[in-house]
């Protein structure tokens, strides 16, 4: 099966190390006028509101507009550069969608295996430091997702699942692994990159592994679907599991917790066939672009 190109990219402006250190530098400014206006916001108590508000700030002023300034500063078509205006198959919309469904247990076990590792003795202090700072995150997130209301759910499903799923797509596939994959270098390399990128940056160790197969999962739907919106609604999909499941877990007084301890045989079992199940969704995934570009 012959290799799928990338998505159609536009004329750049200026060299490509110069165009990945503006980027950056756009990023790097807009990320400090975030941090001074997050700083205004949130002082006092930290509240459900102040974090909603603080996180609006963020997406949009760090995860928004750097992509675009700098798609408008290094690209003739902006909109083409970060994929905004290319139309996705609903065929592998639903295909795509499929595979984020069934690889539901095995991220689950990911989850569990990633929180459960611990590094060596002499690193003792660094494993205390990353699980204060997991917890710090956790509670963080339970603040933000506070409220047992339709109201609070409708809200938290809007800041949470949508706007991060389009401000981040756009930052880390449509930005990022664009940019990556602009030069010389090899698109799985520029997708993997990328993925890591997306998984530091959020300063989860123990969440860096399921979040870094995550994002490479996001960074072939944008090469395959040549369309920023695939991995942006499959990213809102994944992120609003997450507020749902969150939101019934508060109204039900259930405390989510894991064990790869407790995991029996049934649980094995369906671990292997949700691993086998992604493996044939993506080949499917993979089969669907290939079609698509022999009828173009």
């Amino acid at each position: 099966m012959k290799e799928i190109e990338s998505p159609a990219m536009p004329a750049m402006k200026y060299g490509y190390a110069q165009r990945i250190v503006l980027f950056f530098c756009i990023t790097l400014v807009c990320l400090i006028v975030a941090v001074l206006a997050i700083s205004i916001v949130g002082r006092g108590e930290v509240t459900t509101l102040s974090l909603r508000i603080s996180t609006i700030i963020q997406d949009v002023l760090v995860f928004v507009m750097p992509p675009v300034i700098t798609a408008v500063m290094v690209s003739t078509l902006p909109a083409r550069f970060l994929a905004v205006d290319t139309c996705f198959s609903l065929k592998f919309l639903t295909v795509a969608t499929f595979v984020m469904l069934v690889s539901i247990p095995a991220m689950n076990a990911l989850v569990v295996w990633n929180e459960s590792l611990v590094l060596p003795e002499g690193l003792s202090e660094l494993e205390a430091w990353m699980r204060e700072s997991e917890e710090t995150a956790n509670a963080s997130v339970k603040v933000l997702l506070g409220g047992t209301s339709v109201g609070d759910l409708v809200v938290s499903f809007l800041i949470v699942a949508v706007l991060a799923g389009v401000s981040e797509e756009m930052f880390f596939r449509g930005a990022l692994q664009r940019l990556l994959a602009s030069g010389s270098l090899n698109p799985h390399v520029a997708i993997w990159l990328a993925a890591v990128i997306f998984s530091a940056f959020h300063v989860q160790f123990y969440g860096f592994f399921p979040r870094l197969f995550l994002g490479a999962y996001f960074g072939y739907l944008l090469w395959w679907s040549r369309s920023i919106w695939v991995p942006v609604m499959a990213h809102v999909f994944n992120n609003g599991i997450v507020v749902c499941s969150m939101w019934h877990s508060q109204n039900a007084g259930v405390e989510q917790s894991g064990d790869m301890n407790n995991l029996g045989i049934d649980s094995a079992w369906m671990i292997v066939a949700s691993v086998v199940l992604v493996v044939i969704g993506i080949g499917a995934l993979r089969k669907i672009s290939l079609d698509e570009r022999k009828e173009m």
